[in-house]
């Protein structure tokens, strides 16, 4: 039988002395995407019959030759662990570390003028999306990972404000990704490239990605 050394043995004794217990906290952005319908075929499949298989999209813009749809879903768990000590003052207040995963699924579909699908990409990943510590009150839970970049507000919620955008935003508002006419980005993509440098919006932390 395995002997551990008393180091060991003492740093497992303090932990269950002091656990004052474990958090799970879930949060779903979209609604989960299930496997590619077995009936939509691209160049015969119609927005009906995608809306009707699929329902609304995420995001729509005008595109070349005719438009195209985003459906996306970022769901998020959180895992906390926390530790309180017996102490006057100290014994109402936890102290928590917090870690996160993300896991992401996109659908890009695009249809000509006729409303007839022509392609369809599908993106599925799962990775770390970051970690936190922090101390709380004893009966109160929250999270403690930064998820603001999956909760950006979905850009058509914004369209009646362009014109009073702050200037960089302003003068490139003919190629923004936010006006549903120039195109489509999932809400994970960088903000200060492509279409976005102009705008000189602060970059937005990376997240990598793991199938």
């Amino acid at each position: 039988m395995r002997k551990f050394p008393a180091s060991e043995q003492i740093f497992v004794l303090l932990s269950l002395l002091l656990l004052t217990g474990c958090s799970h906290l879930t949060s779903e952005l979209g609604r989960r995407l299930p496997a590619k319908p077995a009936r939509l075929t691209v160049g015969q499949s119609t927005l009906g019959d995608v809306l009707k298989a699929a329902g609304p999209p995420t995001r729509i813009s005008a595109a070349a030759g005719g438009f195209t749809m985003l459906y996306e879903y970022n769901g998020i768990e959180e895992n906390q662990i926390g530790f309180s000590f017996e102490a006057p003052v100290l014994r109402f207040i936890k102290f928590v570390a917090a870690r996160a995963r993300l896991e992401h699924q996109a659908w890009l579909l695009t249809f000509n003028t006729n409303g007839t699908l022509q392609a369809w990409g599908e993106e599925h990943w799962r990775n770390r999306l970051g970690g936190g510590a922090g101390a709380q009150i004893l009966v109160t839970v929250s999270s403690l990972v930064d998820s603001s970049q999956i909760r950006r507000p979905a850009p058509q919620h914004d369209w009646g404000k362009l014109c009073l955008a702050p200037l960089p935003k302003m003068l490139n508002v003919g190629q923004s990704l936010d006006t549903g006419l120039q195109g489509l980005e999932q809400t994970l993509a960088p903000t200060a490239v492509g279409q976005r440098a102009l705008e000189m919006t602060p970059e937005q932390p990376k997240i990598m990605k793991k199938k």
